[in-house]
């Protein structure tokens, strides 16, 4: 099982996440895309559906709604939010799977800096 000790290390301080925290996460990385590419489930789109390997049954009897951002084998009959696809896919225990999860939506500095500049001149007259 990796080891994420890289990940957030002032965090680790911390014992427990906020409730906002955990609702950012568990809503706004779209479980899709955490699924093809951050985890790397083998997935595809079949009937117009993007489907992936569950990692319970490994079969593609699978879903995700964007509308609730969870994730759905129909064949187990399970319901999968993002937290819980990094605890099962990577082995991760609760805190380190929230860790993983933060640093895929912490923006790099670099961009976070130019995004910044690009909103502080938002409404002022072009050079």
């Amino acid at each position: 099982m990796e080891k994420i000790s890289q990940i957030g290390h002032h965090s680790r301080t911390k014992n427990r996440f906020s409730s906002r925290e955990l609702f950012e996460l568990r809503n706004n990385i779209p479980v899709d895309i955490l699924i093809r590419d951050h985890l790397q489930v083998p997935s595809k789109i079949r009937d117009g559906l993007f489907r992936f390997l569950c990692p319970l049954c490994n079969e593609f009897q699978t879903a995700v709604n964007p509308a609730t951002n969870l994730a759905r084998c129909f064949r187990c009959e399970k319901n999968f939010n993002t937290i819980d696809l990094v605890m099962k896919i990577k082995g991760y225990g609760f805190k380190d799977s929230v860790l993983f999860l933060k640093q895929i939506s912490t923006p790099p500095p670099a961009a976070a800096a130019a995004l910044a500049a690009l909103v502080a001149g938002i409404g002022r007259p072009m050079p």
